[in-house]
């Protein structure tokens, strides 16, 4: 007797517990389903998208002289110092012809003849290299010095010659400095050659405001290829695509627990905002910014404040 309630219990107990394992399993999946995801959002806005290309651009005097001596010599007196400051027939250098330095110590030297030739600034400018200073030995058409006119400073800006149909004289650019300062400057001239090694074209660009930069100085130039205005923008944060960069969506807020994706054609791309080309989304409607990322195509979200 004890053998058969055995025998009637155990079936029961089989089908309670696949019961409850069913229910367990049922709850579990229902509550990945339900999982809440925490998220921050974003309005779309409206404003300027520019694309453009950045190419180097050198710093340059376009107003220089180099001072040589006129014969063979000795550097006699040195009246500057680099980074001195002259004006145009500024004395610069003393220097002794070799027959005037042999004839010192000789006293059959002739009455009044000393030697001795001044050197004068040809323009006005700052000594940048002194090449010879006091005591030097010279030959002819050596170079004594050199002068620039802080002024004259430009940029050197060599492009492709299939962007030259973006390079419109008097038009402004934007230089970027090492150590991310930015420089304004304006399309002054296009040089009528090309580079015979790279076939580029050289553009000067006069920047907009003196600075106290250095020649050779390396600098990044952004050319605009093409400037929108009004258009609809997005946090880039707010666009997702797929491996190859073909398809891409948003996820957007039905309400504040719900996210649905969306499929997006994206415009022009910033450093920190997308153009968004279609479809239409008003200023009031949300975006999720941030966990965003492998959500599906429905999914339950937290607003993070």
């Amino acid at each position: 007797m004890r053998n058969r309630k055995l025998l009637l219990i155990l079936p029961l107990l089989g089908c309670m517990v696949l019961l409850f394992g069913c229910r367990n399993a049922q709850v579990t999946d229902e509550t990945a389903v339900r999982a809440v995801v925490p998220v921050t959002v974003a309005n779309p806005g409206t404003g300027t998208m520019a694309e453009y290309s950045e190419f180097p651009a050198t710093s340059s005097f376009l107003q220089k002289a180099v001072i040589k001596t006129p014969f063979t010599g000795y550097v006699e007196n040195c009246e500057v110092s680099t980074g001195d400051r002259v004006i145009k027939n500024q004395l610069l250098f003393e220097l002794r012809t070799r027959e005037g330095a042999a004839l010192l110590l000789d006293s059959l030297q002739l009455p009044g003849f000393t030697g001795l030739i001044r050197v004068k600034a040809s323009m006005e400018g700052v000594i940048s290299v002194i090449d010879h200073p006091r005591g030097d030995f010279v030959q002819e058409g050596e170079a004594l010095c050199s002068l620039v006119l802080p002024e004259s400073l430009v940029f050197i800006l060599e492009i492709p010659f299939d962007m030259k149909s973006y390079i419109r004289t008097g038009s402004e650019c934007v230089l970027l400095l090492p150590g991310g300062e930015k420089l304004k400057a304006v399309i002054h001239s296009v040089l009528p050659s090309m580079s015979g090694a790279s076939q580029t074209q050289r553009v000067i660009l006069q920047p907009s405001r003196s600075m106290a930069l250095p020649e050779n100085l390396t600098a990044m130039v952004r050319i605009v290829k093409e400037l929108r205005k009004g258009v609809v923008i997005l946090p880039k944060s707010c666009v997702l695509s797929d491996e190859v960069m073909k398809h891409f969506w948003v996820m957007k807020l039905i309400n504040d627990t719900m996210a649905v994706k969306v499929p997006v054609m994206t415009g022009i791309s910033g450093t920190d905002s997308i153009e968004i080309v279609s479809p239409a989304f008003l200023p009031a409607e949300r975006f999720v910014t941030s966990g965003n990322y492998g959500l599906g195509d429905t999914a339950i979200v937290r607003i993070i404040r």
